[in-house]
């Protein structure tokens, strides 16, 4: 963040506008649960998509008010587990008048799966990707509104060995994707 003020105090070629936001939702996990116990059963798999309240914390710099990068942190917190992610973003800002824009854009980072209760013994990382796209209002010249939208493609899984009934066996937990929904407040230096 402290090069970032540094490049927008420095540069003259380009405009650069730092800023920070902070915002809420709603996140829609899917994971699935593959179990396995070879040459004896093989008891398939189990989906399913559940919900999370989720928060975002995010910096950047918007370039030539046509670009913007950031970097954000965005738990979200369900009742079964909670999950991290620290993305690195870009995102090209569609003008539509003078307060209202448009953006679409990517992202990518890591992402932490850490379960709670039942299966607290689930814990792993991996990359995450995916797309973006919302709506931006110009509340002041230093306070906007935002609402967006992101989906989200995870590298994230882990494969458990377990001996039951005198059987081995496997289990495959895998966090495979999200939507989530955000609005937000920035503050443009």
């Amino acid at each position: 963040m402290a090069s970032l003020l540094a490049l927008g105090t420095s540069a003259m070629a380009i405009d650069v506008q730092p800023y920070i936001g902070a915002g809420a939702g709603v996140s829609f996990g899917k994971t699935e649960v593959t179990v396995n116990t070879p040459g004896y059963v093989y008891l398939g798999d189990e989906s399913e998509r559940k919900s999370s309240a989720s928060l975002i914390l995010k910096g950047g710099a918007i370039l030539d008010s046509s670009h913007r990068l950031s970097l954000s942190y965005a738990p979200s917190f369900h009742s079964d587990a909670n999950v991290h992610n620290v993305m690195a973003g870009y995102d090209y800002l569609i003008p539509l008048n003078d307060k209202n824009k448009l953006y679409v854009g990517a992202h990518a980072g890591v992402s932490s799966f850490k379960g709670k209760d039942e299966i607290s013994d689930y814990s792993m990382s991996g990359f995450a990707y995916g797309a973006q796209a919302g709506y931006i209002y110009d509340i002041t010249k230093n306070i906007e509104f935002e609402f967006g939208l992101n989906y989200t493609k995870y590298n994230v899984d882990k494969t458990y060995s377990y001996s039951a009934f005198g059987h081995n066996g496997k289990v495959k937990f895998e966090l495979k994707d999200s939507i989530s929904t955000m609005v937000g407040i920035n503050y443009k230096f």
